[in-house]
């Protein structure tokens, strides 16, 4: 499939405040993060797409004193001029061939167009085709189980099949059954607007060649193979997916909603089942792969994605609850998520992208995921992350090593790489990962935000792992798991940091906090694991002074995760004092390694100093 290579920036949607780094709690639940970072964006351009409605696409009027009625009857109708069509009753088939340049409105008005042998609605020529559900009507269309060679010689596919531009729109319902492979096909634009549509198919439910567009609809697709799909892979300027708003509900067995070159989405209500869900996941040896939940596809191309592109995922907003065999979210080039709501569980990989994995703004709760966020850079400025994986939590360009060479079908393979980076300028980031918490195959960078990780109780994984450096420079990062692959911050970074290995591993649930000399708090997190190794850095750690590590107890004010930037403890089981000596200090054993082979970790400071 061809990559886009034009390279101009994408319009910013999200704006973020230019004041500094700040975090709030709120009631000891929520947090919300406001970043001073400038959000960022892809470089792929969008500028030559049209992702505008027409009028006509979004008006649903009818002007039947002018239009021709088509009543039951059980004959072939023909339409062949311009003009509007209200068809009414039972039919056998609607043939369209007219001018290239005739606009056609056909009007279903309790309608049922059955084909025995073909679509039951095709479209062979016209400048653009209108077919709206009249409004409070129920309407039906549904095509036969094998077409007659006039059909399959032209490649007819579709219970609605359209070698012109076809908007379907209205504010009626329509019903459509693609028995033979897909229920609504069109080699030019699909444009949906307004109306109520379900659609079921052998094959993939919704096809726009050049693209899909939709808008204010209220979709359900039940497909035997992708869900909706734009195709054109000869224009970068075509071949895409844009959802304005609506409510789409798509239960596909490939994939969910795919995009040759872009996918966006600009608002919405999304629920998207792919392969059979999570259970069924990609990532399983068993043989299963690509046989999702009854798919009796063979093509090597396939998958059971939710959202998939060639070039560039955008989410601008929209709720999307999520469920998919393979990946949640999957760009072959980058994606970029500006605003929304995501709740996704993933039988792979929840949000990947092969180049760019950008992180603007919105709400993403990754519940189920092999590797949660991956990509080759991974930037960050804003939102609210929460990421549960059985590998790797975040992961630029890499994975465990386990992985990487355990060939799991559908795996990325990536290798160590210097372009690989994890980028963190703001937002909240919580990870619960049994493999590396945060993982890297080039460098890390912090400089705001908050970032929480529940990392691994194997020895062979880190909650920190990087190749080259991790360098901090604002923001508060709190990193907990085994000690047997630790590694700290780069002795490179301009705020301090340390890392402690505790002589003993602390049950799941008992919370950490970092205390001036006066008592107060300046971090604090209650970790979801058992944990033995601690990397802690904040703005409030200064070189040359004297800190408490306290372990066990609660926080005055902390939020649900136990995080806190003031506040006291209180019944705190053991107390551990840290002197930074220098910008990166270590306390305790390390049997050291990581991709790094103890990470740089700067100085040491000498065995632990514990008080009770």
């Amino acid at each position: 499939m061809k990559r886009l290579s034009i390279i101009l920036a994408v319009l910013l949607l999200l704006t973020l405040s230019a004041c500094g780094n700040k975090t709030e709690v709120n009631s000891g639940t929520e947090v919300k993060n406001v970043s001073s970072a400038d959000p960022v964006s892809t470089d792929i351009s969008t500028d030559n797409m049209d992702f505008e409605f027409t009028n006509n696409d979004t008006d649903y009027s009818v002007d039947e004193a002018g239009a021709v009625t088509v009543k039951e009857s059980e004959d072939l109708v023909k339409i062949t001029k311009e003009g509007t069509y209200i068809v009414t009753g039972k039919h056998s088939g609607i043939t369209v061939d007219a001018p290239d340049t005739a606009k056609i409105k056909i009007v279903l008005k309790n309608a049922e167009i059955i084909s025995s042998d073909g679509p039951a609605i095709y479209i062979k020529e016209a400048d653009k085709v209108f077919l709206t559900a009249y409004k409070d009507t129920s309407n039906k269309i549904s095509d036969g189980t094998a077409y007659s060679s006039d059909y399959t010689s032209v490649n007819a596919d579709g219970a609605i099949f359209s070698k012109a531009d076809l908007t379907v729109n209205g504010e009626g319902t329509l019903k459509v059954s693609g028995n033979y492979k897909c229920s609504i096909v069109s080699k030019d634009d699909l444009v949906i607007c307004g109306l109520t549509l379900t659609v079921d198919s052998v094959g993939c439910a919704i096809e726009g060649k050049d693209c899909v567009k939709a808008s204010g609809a209220k979709i359900t697709v039940n497909a035997g193979g992708d869900g909706i799909k734009s195709t054109n892979s000869e224009d970068a300027n075509r071949g895409f997916v844009y959802i304005e708003n609506g409510s789409y509900n798509i239960t596909a067995q490939n994939d969910g909603i795919q995009a040759e070159t872009v996918l966006k989405i600009s608002d919405g209500d999304f629920n998207i089942k792919t392969g059979g869900g999570s259970t069924n996941a990609s990532t399983d040896k068993g043989g299963g792969w690509g046989m999702w939940g009854g798919s009796t596809s063979t093509e090597a191309a396939d998958s059971a994605k939710a959202l998939k592109a060639t070039s560039l995922i955008t989410v601008n907003g929209g709720k999307f609850n999520i469920d998919s065999s393979d990946d949640s979210v999957h760009s072959n080039g980058d994606a970029e998520i500006n605003a929304g709501s995501l709740d996704i569980s993933s039988g792979d990989d929840g949000i990947h992208a092969d180049d760019e994995l950008i992180i603007n703004g919105g709400t993403i709760s990754v519940k189920k995921s092999y590797e949660g966020l991956e990509a080759t850079g991974i930037k960050i400025t804003g939102g609210t992350i929460d990421v549960t994986a059985s590998d790797d939590g975040l992961n630029a360009a890499g994975g465990n090593d386990s992985s990487a060479m355990g060939g799991r079908p559908g795996e990325n393979s990536f290798n160590s790489n210097s372009k690989a980076t994890i980028s963190i300028s703001g937002g909240y980031v919580l990870v619960n990962a049994e493999g590396d918490g945060i993982d890297s195959n080039g460098s890390v960078s912090i400089s705001g935000g908050v970032v929480l990780v529940s990392g691994p109780t194997n020895s062979g994984n880190g909650a920190f792992d990087y190749d080259s450096t991790a360098e901090i420079t604002g923001g508060t990062a709190i990193l907990c798991g085994s000690s047997g692959m630790a590694q700290g911050f780069s002795d490179s970074s301009s705020q301090p940091s340390f890392l402690y290995n505790l002589d003993s591993s602390v049950s799941a649930g008992t919370g950490i906090a970092v205390t001036d000399s006066d008592g107060n708090v300046i971090a604090s997190f209650l970790p979801s694991k058992q944990y033995n190794c601690i990397v802690i850095s904040t703005p409030g750690l200064k070189v040359g002074e004297t800190y408490n590590l306290l372990i066990g107890g609660g926080v005055s004010g902390s939020d649900k995760n136990g995080y806190a930037s003031s506040g006291q403890v209180s019944d705190a089981q053991n107390s551990y004092e840290i002197e930074l000596s220098s910008v990166s200090v270590s306390y305790g054993s390390n049997a050291g390694g990581g991709h790094g082979f103890g990470g740089n970790m700067g100085g040491a400071g000498g065995g632990p100093k514990q008080m009770r």
